[in-house]
């Protein structure tokens, strides 16, 4: 019988107070319901569902030098379904969710979270690039978005039922926006970089002789051009309204028993003119490298560029001879070309 009334007492230790009421579970043992940051706005994984998707129209795109993105479809909800509540507790820093954070979340009185997706935009590969920053207008206010600007990704935000919600995209010192739940972009948008830029490029062969050289070498040259608003040399640089740049690569490889130093004034060795009409060439020095292998390799490269007028060049035709400072063993040297140094590029 003692031992009976031993066994009720540690059950009822248990199970309740000493005046026998309800024992508190610690505080320690209770999970509050999780939440996200205050102000939302992220870029996350393309795998995530947008929620009551609709179509966005085709032209809803922005682009600039360093990205390209259509917008293809958005949608809202009123709260986080688990697979994108998982994903947010990896991207704690962004998102605000804990790292153990399960279920769903809710966006609270008053809010919801508006879903966005980001796709390629045709005939455009951009690799995602630091150096465009986004940033989200919600009615009057702004906020930074985390992440970079890209294809294949969702930008989640958390907003006031309703607001205004637009993204605004910076990139070599112009904005781009585009409305996230209509889809239509704001004035500026630079169309060029929403289509494949003009490109053409040629390789050919051509026989050089190097002063003091005992013979002669073949020269492999590749050429190629393209013509886009900016240039990101020089700190960058945007060309005037109506007018775009003329972009050229050139590269010369050949060999040469002695030791070759100096470099090609590209100003004189490049002639350039398209329709008929000579373009100035807007160029500087390029030094005469030594190739790693083989040992007796020289390769000289450099871009150069010319200001002319936006849709004005389909075609170009360049005469590459090369005019500098160059030197054989320590001595003054030339390096000329025969062959066919006129060549044209299509620029498609």
């Amino acid at each position: 019988m003692r031992r009976r009334v031993v066994g009720v007492v540690l059950a009822c230790g248990l199970l309740a107070g000493c005046g026998g009421e309800p024992v508190k579970v610690p505080a320690a043992a209770s999970k509050a319901p999780a939440s996200v940051a205050e102000e939302l706005a992220v870029f996350a994984g393309g795998g995530i569902a947008v929620p009551a998707a609709k179509q966005l129209p085709a032209n809803a795109a922005i682009g600039g030098p360093d990205y390209a993105v259509r917008f293809t479809e958005a949608g809202t909800a009123d709260h986080l379904e688990p697979a994108v509540v998982t994903q947010f507790a990896k991207m704690q820093s962004a998102t605000g969710v804990p790292r153990d954070a399960s279920g769903t979340i809710a966006a609270g009185a008053g809010k919801e979270f508006v879903f966005a997706r980001l796709a390629a935009v045709p005939a455009r590969k951009t690799e995602p690039s630091p150096e465009v920053k986004a940033r989200l207008r919600v009615g009057d206010k702004a906020r930074p978005v985390e992440g970079m600007v890209t294809a294949d990704s969702v930008l989640v935000a958390l907003v006031p039922a309703g607001a205004p919600v637009t993204l605004v995209v910076a990139d070599a010192g112009k904005e781009e926006s585009v409305d996230l739940r209509t889809g239509t972009v704001g004035p500026g948008v630079a169309a060029a970089y929403l289509k494949q830029r003009p490109y053409g490029e040629t390789s050919y062969k051509l026989v050089g002789q190097i002063s003091g050289e005992p013979h002669q070498t073949s020269v492999e040259m590749k050429v190629s051009a393209a013509v886009e608003p900016y240039d990101h040399r020089q700190q960058g640089t945007w060309a005037p309204a109506g007018r775009t740049w003329l972009r050229i690569w050139v590269e010369a490889k050949f060999t040469a028993i002695g030791a070759l130093d100096g470099s090609v004034d590209l100003r004189q060795s490049l002639q350039v003119s398209a329709a008929g009409k000579t373009i100035t060439v807007e160029a500087g020095s390029a030094g005469v490298t030594r190739d790693s292998v083989p040992i007796t390799g020289y390769t000289i490269s450099d871009e150069v560029r010319m200001e002319v007028a936006e849709g004005s060049v389909k075609e170009i035709s360049f005469r590459f001879e090369p005019k500098g400072a160059i030197t054989r063993d320590g001595k003054p040297a030339t390096l000329k070309l025969t062959g066919s140094t006129q060549q044209k590029i299509t620029l498609k």
